[in-house]
């Protein structure tokens, strides 16, 4: 794919340079084609399984690379014999180059007025047969007509002055000497390359950036899908792909409800600009069929993540009937909820006061509490209660931290109410505790070799055009919102664990954590880090410096209905849930991610 990629781009540079030098011409036409010639004689990269003609189909066509400024369309045009297509003009200036097969084309001129769409005429002007090594030109002006000869199946080259589906008014007529004009191809059906499973397996660990985008419905994505793939639905891919996807030259394989769905999501994916895209043949059912594991669930790696730092680091658990019995006996129990505001606010455990993600040691820190009092984490389900009790423990905080066993759900599981509202959060951490959480959060990162990087490294990494690096601010979205730094998306600490794969579509890349306080980027990449992802702080990276103000969505990953309905159903799937995650202890290695 990648090969494919700098091929069609090195000779679209060259081409646009013609262009730009000739202008739309015959002399460009002549000097055109050698160099599409010279991408066409590549066979290798022009597959006859990735550019297939569909079943049943004499022609299909394959979208190679347009041009954002619709300037310049590359298709590759695969043909059984017997495919032929009408005398029918471009509208804009086109050259043919053979990659595979013969395809016999005829040439004319239209020699009427064009007043009377009823009496088109035209005049031969020769013919020739395109195969391997051999292009043409034609001026928008001239006609032709297409046969594949029986020598096989076809593939050639199309490039075209505008791309094809924006080439409004092009016209056949039904026999060789004119007659009555028509519409010809009025939005024409393009696909893209087409990967097999076991192509996309290889690519997985080929050790070259990959992007896998589940652009189906996020409630089907949940019922299964590819490891670490991101769930991005169709209709959020044009305003989440540029933060999704920093680098424009990556590969991208994207998959779809069915395979027409999928072609349609890549068409999205190219005119954005990515045009080292793919599409999984036969989808999420082929993967399995091919004997490759299916991921079910949201968040499905950090979840089992969470699980493997419970097991590993034998995080300590608070039951919902330990909880009830702890405070029914009057002992003095500090619940912190761990999750975003929003969520804290739709439901939590009653009495527990809310501290988002990696501000949890600092408001803890800034806690009164008596000496020795025991600390409950909890949020909606597992993960993040194991994380922010696990983050306590490993900052060195002085009680006994643990984790409230399935949260909110496990809590209504045992029979218990939920309360709602937003009158219990934790104050604001002082000046002491931020200072605190600040020298411990030191202290853990330089133990464990988290990197701290400088501003040259970042400004090195964010012009380097052959990796992919993620820059997030990871304040809250208050401090966010205030000022944060241009290009820097928004991404609490807490939540970017939580939703890896739904922030970042390119596991292997580096990502760039940068806060206001000086705590949350350093949490953050420890824990990325731990989760196998190369991962680097910027701390205090906000100071001084010119801010933009306002909220940013471009990330935000879809999210799944509420789990909270009070019905039987709901708490059985409730239980269900709890149980699937505790099963993916057993259903993801350990050695997924950077845990010893």
């Amino acid at each position: 794919m990648t090969r494919r990629h700098e091929a069609v781009q090195s000779a679209l540079d060259e081409i646009r340079r013609l262009r730009e030098t000739l202008g739309p011409s015959e002399e460009l036409l002549e000097a055109v084609g050698p160099v599409l010639t010279g991408l066409a004689v590549q066979e290798e990269l022009f597959d006859a399984d990735a550019f297939a003609v569909d079943a049943g189909a004499l022609m299909t066509i394959y979208e190679l690379s347009v041009d954002i400024d619709g300037r310049l369309g590359l298709y590759a045009s695969a043909g059984m014999p017997g495919k032929q297509q009408p005398p029918h003009d471009h509208r804009t200036w086109s050259v043919i180059a053979g990659v595979r097969g013969a395809e016999h084309n005829q040439y004319f001129e239209r020699t009427d007025d064009g007043r009377d769409p009823e009496q088109g005429r035209l005049e031969p002007r020769g013919e020739r047969t395109l195969r391997r090594g051999d292009a043409n030109g034609m001026m928008g002006d001239g006609f032709h007509t297409i046969r594949v000869l029986d020598e096989g199946p076809a593939m050639h080259l199309h490039l075209y002055g505008y791309p094809l589906d924006r080439l409004a008014g092009r016209v056949y007529f039904d026999g060789v000497e004119g007659g009555v004009e028509r519409p010809f191809m009025g939005r024409p059906d393009l696909r893209t390359a087409e990967v097999t499973a076991r192509e996309l397996a290889a690519m997985r660990d080929d050790g070259e950036e990959l992007a896998v985008l589940d652009t189906r419905d996020v409630a089907i994505h949940s019922i299964g899908h590819v490891p670490e793939s991101c769930p991005v639905p169709a209709s959020e891919l044009e305003w989440r792909l540029a933060g999704l996807l920093p680098r424009r030259a990556v590969r991208i394989v994207v998959i779809g409800e069915d395979d027409s769905a999928a072609h349609r999501a890549a068409h999205v994916v190219r005119r954005q600009g990515f045009t080292n895209a793919a599409v999984l043949t036969g989808g999420v059912e082929a993967w399995a069929e091919a004997g490759y594991d299916v991921h079910d669930g949201i968040h499905t790696m950090s979840k089992a993540f969470g699980e493997h730092v419970a097991h590993l680091r034998d995080t300590p658990l608070i039951s919902a009937d330990e909880l009830r019995s702890r405070r029914e006996q009057g002992q003095a129990v500090a619940l912190v909820d761990c999750r975003p505001e929003p969520e804290f606010e739709a439901l939590h455990v009653p009495g527990a006061v809310n501290a988002p993600g990696t501000e949890l040691l600092a408001r803890v820190l800034g806690m009164d509490l008596e000496p020795g009092t025991p600390i409950a984490v909890s949020c909606a389900g597992r993960t993040r209660s194991i994380i922010g009790a696990q983050t306590l423990i490993d900052a060195g905080v002085d009680a006994p931290v643990l984790a409230l066993e399935n949260g909110t759900m496990g809590w209504k599981l045992a029979g218990e109410e939920l309360d709602e509202g937003a009158d219990d959060a934790a104050a604001p951490p002082s000046p002491s505790a931020l200072r605190d959480a600040a020298a411990r959060t030191r202290r853990l990162a330089d133990t464990h070799g988290v990197p701290v990087i400088g501003e040259a490294d970042l400004a090195g990494w964010r012009s380097d055009h052959s990796r992919t690096t993620y820059v997030f601010d990871v304040s809250t979205p208050a401090e966010y919102a205030a000022g944060h730094r241009p290009g820097f998306a928004s991404a609490p600490g807490g939540q970017l664990i939580q939703e890896l794969t739904a922030r970042t579509a390119v596991p292997s890349a580096r990502i760039v954590v940068a806060d206001s306080d000086g705590v949350q980027s350093l949490l953050t990449a420890y824990w990325l880090r731990l989760m196998g992802r190369e991962a680097y702080a910027l701390p205090d990276a906000n100071r001084g410096r010119w801010l933009e103000a306002g909220s940013d969505a471009t990330t935000e990953p879809a999210r799944p209905a509420k789990p909270y309905e009070r019905t039987v159903d709901a708490l059985q799937a409730m239980r269900d849930y709890i149980e699937w995650e505790l099963d993916l202890l057993d259903r993801v290695d350990a050695a997924s991610f950077g845990l010893d």
